[in-house]
């Protein structure tokens, strides 16, 4: 994931975008509603594709996956603007611990009648008491 957010700084870089070097919680509320905005575009492109029918299968995929990719670059450019690029790794980490935290002493999925995954009596938050707001 270090790769891809270099990645991203560089493309910030070049493009003169936003970047903090520092964690920050607050970032200037036009570039909050700009990166919001983004991030929902390349969603809703990737719904617009999913929904797409009738070209060949390894079209449809391709272009599936280039939508993917984009939400994750914009998702990641926002991690840049909010300074996390350097605890990006150690934060999805403690996220992807915690989500299987979810598992119940059994090491087996709750589900709702929806699919949705919900949280055993052994889920705990993410510990993320490591990151500490620079500005």
């Amino acid at each position: 994931m270090r790769k891809h957010l270099k990645q991203l700084e560089e493309f910030h870089r070049s493009f003169g975008l936003y970047i903090n070097e520092q964690p920050t919680l607050r970032i200037p509320q036009d570039l909050h509603e700009l990166r919001m905005r983004v991030m929902k575009e390349e969603v809703d492109e990737y719904a617009e594709e999913y929904a797409i029918t009738g070209d060949t299968k390894d079209e449809r995929l391709q272009a599936v996956a280039k939508e993917l990719a984009d939400i994750a670059y914009t998702l990641l450019g926002t991690v840049v603007s909010h300074g996390l690029q350097d605890e990006f790794e150690r934060i999805f980490n403690a996220v992807h611990e915690s989500n299987m935290s979810k598992l119940d002493e059994n090491g087996k999925p709750i589900y709702r009648e929806d699919g949705k995954i919900l949280k055993s009596s052994r889920y705990h938050e993410p510990d993320l008491s490591f990151l500490k707001n620079k500005k």
